[in-house]
């Protein structure tokens, strides 16, 4: 896939519009990295979200940010998706349907039934509701994309992100997806090899997106994958003396309890770019009782209880994130606004994106999202071709794959049974559930997101529970 660059006089005014941008903090972010970025001085920043007040509160906090810096800001503020894409040129997506209140549905119900996340935002009973209540706003977003800036480059930032950058595409949008996992793990790693800076580091990762392979590491050009898998085992690994204990110190998300990446690693020969944490949920290893949990992670962190913890402090929190950027503004590494301006005429970049596998990797299905890196510049974004990844890597892909191409091909298909057998492709709920108990999962968790669904699945529910028949 390369995308063409925009045509004519359309590209000398860029457009960039952040759809979703009442968001917390990642809105502001976003806005942030663009002042960071001379190829996008002059560009027009459009804040998009149903709330004009939530969006006004993230408009007021970028120009309070550069105000502070005496940097210049375009800014349209609307709750008007029609007004907001007239004319763009590139599109973020921020936006989660639901809310915090969905959001609890989709971990507290698999809870019910055995089936405990951390996150549940990529596979899982979860991700997959996640996606299925997303479909209505990305339709309705892409139909006026299509109607009033075609040429529009989209960048998705919303999980699931290999079911949703592939039902934009399927809808007919140039998308990729970003997500900060793989350069996050990087850091990660070199924390891990007691680098000074992961700068020191350089690397190759590809896969599908939170279960993407650190391919190749090296440090000044010597392979550090074994001393890595050193690393590992002597701090984690049960049977060359590591331990994962609570005494281990703060780092509670990647880095300070890393048993379940290191497994992985022992089993598959590669690092991967999600924290153990989440790496657990995409897999039947770790999380098939309460007591195997605490064996792999035993200082939890939930990304629910995170949330219901600040629930109601976005003023508070904004203000600081204002006050933080104001006294130090640096671009916070995310690919987005970097991809624009590379995009609009400004230095190349090398980036890491989620897009459909057109060959970029050999052994997994050409219908796949797959994570890659890629460089872009005024001609487009161009993802690199990997080739096959190792066997055993490539079959792990692929039981995620199976179950994100289940519940695209369902939505598209309109397919309620089909989205109900999906259910039971997840690897973490067929290792705990049988078939009769993923039908109730999937049934009690349509009922208790109804209200967000599409149309087609509202009320189909079958004599047992779960989804039935064919919209």
């Amino acid at each position: 896939m390369v995308l063409e660059p925009l045509a004519g006089e359309a590209r000398a005014v860029t457009r960039i519009v952040i759809t979703g941008a009442g968001g917390m903090t990642f809105p502001l972010t976003l806005a942030a990295d663009m002042l960071t970025l001379p190829a996008l001085r002059e560009a027009t920043l459009v804040l998009h979200d149903p709330s004009l007040e939530r969006a006004a509160r993230t408009a007021r906090a970028a120009q309070a940010v550069a105000d502070a810096h005496g940097l210049p800001l375009r800014l349209v503020v609307t709750d008007d998706r029609r007004e907001a894409l007239r004319g763009a040129t590139h599109i973020l997506v921020t936006f989660q349907v639901g809310g915090l209140d969905a959001y609890r549905a989709d971990i507290e119900v698999p809870r019910q039934y055995g089936v405990d996340c951390v996150a549940g935002d990529t596979l899982n009973p979860g991700g997959i509701m996640r996606f299925v209540r997303s479909t209505p706003a990305f339709e309705a977003l892409a139909a006026d994309v299509l109607d009033l800036c075609p040429d529009a480059l989209v960048l998705n930032y919303t999980n699931p992100m290999a079911m949703n950058t592939l039902y934009l595409r399927r809808l007919g949008l140039g998308v990729v997806g970003l997500c900060h996992s793989i350069p996050g793990t990087a850091g990660v790693i070199a924390g891990l090899l007691g680098l000074d800076s992961p700068a020191d580091l350089s690397y190759r990762a590809a896969g599908i997106n939170h279960q993407a392979w650190f391919l190749d590491l090296r440090v000044g050009g010597e392979d550090v994958s074994p001393r890595l898998r050193e690393v590992l085992r002597e701090r984690f690994l049960p049977e060359y003396g590591g331990t994962t204990g609570w005494t281990e110190g703060s780092l509670t998300y990647a880095g300070g309890q890393e048993r379940v990446r290191a497994e992985l690693m022992e089993t598959f020969g590669y690092f991967t770019s999600e924290s153990s944490h989440h790496a657990s949920e995409y897999v039947q290893y770790f999380r098939r009782s309460p007591e195997s949990v605490k064996v792999y992670l035993p200082r939890r962190w939930d990304y629910l209880r995170g949330s219901l913890a600040v629930a109601g402090q976005e003023d508070e929190l904004t203000r600081a994130a204002v006050q933080g950027l104001s006294e130090k503004l640096t671009c916070s590494g995310e690919f987005g606004m970097r991809i624009i301006a590379a995009h609009v005429g400004g230095e190349p970049e090398a980036v890491y994106v989620n897009v459909p596998n057109d060959g970029w990797i050999a052994n997994l299905p050409r219908e796949a999202c797959v994570e890659v890196p890629a460089r872009v510049d005024a001609g487009g974004v161009h993802p690199e071709t990997i080739g096959r990844l190792p066997g055993v890597c490539a079959g792990l892909n692929l039981t995620g794959i199976a179950l994100q191409l289940a519940v695209v091909d369902a939505v598209c298909e309109r397919d309620a049974a089909a989205l109900a057998g999906a259910f039971a492709l997840d690897p973490l709920t067929g290792s705990l559930l049988d078939l009769p108990a993923i039908r109730s999962l999937s049934g009690a968790l349509l009922q208790a997101q109804a209200r967000w669904l599409p149309e087609w699945l509202r009320g189909r529910r079958g004599e047992t529970g779960g989804l039935a028949g064919r919209g």
